[in-house]
């Protein structure tokens, strides 16, 4: 077989990209959004509040020299020249 002719052999492009049969079924459309009521706040905010009570954040050890990062802060309460103005 020839190269042309497996290229006529093969089907012609349907253009759904793999979906040459619609869908059975359509999709629903999507529920509206409704916005929440103020109780429904309030109890979402208490969970919230409820879930990161007593959270600190801490820096984690860098593993490697790589994972030390280049700038860091510094304190320059102390070091600070009023009379360079």
């Amino acid at each position: 077989m020839t190269p042309l002719e497996r290229l006529l052999a093969e089907e012609l492009p349907t253009g759904t990209f793999g979906h040459a049969e619609p869908p059975t079924e359509p999709e629903p459309p999507p529920k509206p959004i409704e916005p929440w009521t103020t109780e429904e706040q309030a109890q979402h905010y208490a969970d919230l509040l409820t879930g990161i009570d007593g959270w600190h954040y801490r820096e984690p050890e860098p593993e490697t020299e790589a994972d030390v990062p280049h700038l860091r802060l510094v304190d320059d309460t102390e070091h600070t020249d009023t009379t360079a103005a």
